[in-house]
């Protein structure tokens, strides 16, 4: 009997969980890694993966027990890759048109091309009726507003292109009628600027100094540098290393939904000083374990 007790005591049961992922040898799920490839997909080129895509990348990653460099690499070709793909004709098109989306909502509430189109169809009809009457000055405030609207639809091509950079966008984003509209007036317009693409309100001088430039025409010093109209005002703000600062600090919201910490400021900084772009940034925010929730 004792035997037997002890038999039975030593005897384990076996019990089948359902729905338990495997673990890799580095402890990660594969259910983690797909949602990390599934994130990747949607925040570069604004889609999830196709199941062979999404296949590819796990197999890949946990072949290289999910080290930077295949994550980099992932993540670069979503960024760079040219070769031809039904629908978005290549994963650098659709990244740059995600970028170009996500502008748009962060300055103009996501409108459409369409409505842009549209404004221009408007403004030329306009355009026509004022050269008829002989109303010059219409027509060229009408032709005015028509290159604004086509310099913020070129400007998605021109960044696919390398002719701008990302921060560059922005100053096309800001200067529309359709963003005059959503911030009407001087006071509206300056804090707006200030605000979405430097992530701060101006200072009591930093505003003034805006307005009178703006408003009056008058020559102001803003960030060491002149101006004395609102082109100027546009130019001098998306240029300025506090625009860079401000694009970092959109990168860590869209990407990671905080703010960064002084210390990412600084190195991110020093990344995009010296490359002047945006995609480096990205890249470092996107292969961390944070973002990909693999801590």
């Amino acid at each position: 009997m004792l035997f037997c007790f002890l038999f039975t005591a030593c005897t384990e049961a076996v019990h089948v969980i359902d729905d338990n992922d495997p673990y890799s040898s580095f402890n990660i799920s594969d259910l983690k890694i797909e949602n990390y490839i599934n994130r990747l997909y949607i925040d570069i080129i604004g889609r999830e993966p196709l199941d062979i895509e999404l296949e590819a990348e796990l197999a890949y990653l946990k072949a290289t027990d999910l080290d930077r460099s295949s994550r980099d690499s992932i993540i670069r070709k979503l960024m760079n890759d040219t070769s031809f793909r039904a629908n978005e004709f290549s994963y650098k098109a659709a990244y740059v048109q995600n970028l170009y989306n996500l502008a748009k909502v962060r300055c103009l509430e996501g409108v459409s091309d369409d409505e842009f189109r549209q404004r221009i169809g408007i403004a030329r009809f306009a355009a026509e009726k004022d050269s008829l009457l002989g109303n010059w000055e219409g027509y060229w405030k009408n032709q005015n507003e028509i290159r604004r609207y086509r310099a913020v639809i070129a400007s998605r091509q021109a960044l696919y292109d390398g002719l701008l950079e990302f921060h560059q966008m922005f100053a096309f984003m800001v200067d529309n009628g359709v963003y005059d509209v959503i911030n009407m007036n001087t006071f509206n317009f300056v804090r707006a600027v200030y605000d979405e693409l430097l992530w701060r309100l101006p200072t009591e001088q930093e505003y003034d100094r805006a307005f009178n430039m703006i408003e009056y025409n008058q020559t102001e010093e803003i960030f060491g540098e002149l101006g004395s109209d609102k082109n100027d005002f546009i130019r001098i703000v998306t240029e300025s290393t506090g625009m860079l600062e401000g694009m970092v600090i959109w990168a860590y919201q869209v990407f990671l939904n905080r703010a960064p910490t002084p210390e990412e400021v600084v190195t991110m900084m020093s990344e995009y000083a010296f490359h002047k772009s945006i995609d480096p940034v990205i890249l470092k925010i996107l292969v961390t374990d944070e973002y990909a929730n693999f801590r």
